[in-house]
């Protein structure tokens, strides 16, 4: 089975347009089938976005003491609940 991948737009009637170059490394013809998988692409900057959703927060000063403070009684409530 031969591969091909690329990226496409989805155009405003829902279609997905092939290059033409790659009709004819596919060597497609008007009425062939093929198999579609689909993966939407997930863009760096929208990924990076998540990472600073907190950014804004007055509360949290440095994000590694915060996550420290937060990790702090993890192992007292381990053992509570490991002798429950």
């Amino acid at each position: 089975m031969k591969v091909i991948n690329y990226t496409a737009k989805v155009l405003s009637d829902g279609h997905i347009s092939l290059p033409h170059e790659i009709k004819e490394a596919m060597g497609l013809a008007v009425n062939s089938v093929v198999k579609i998988t689909l993966e939407k692409d997930v863009r760096k900057e929208d990924a990076l976005k998540a990472f600073g959703v907190w950014s804004e927060r007055s509360d949290i000063k440095d994000g590694t003491e915060y996550v420290e403070n937060m990790r702090g009684g993890w192992d007292e409530r381990t053992k509570r609940i490991d002798n429950a």
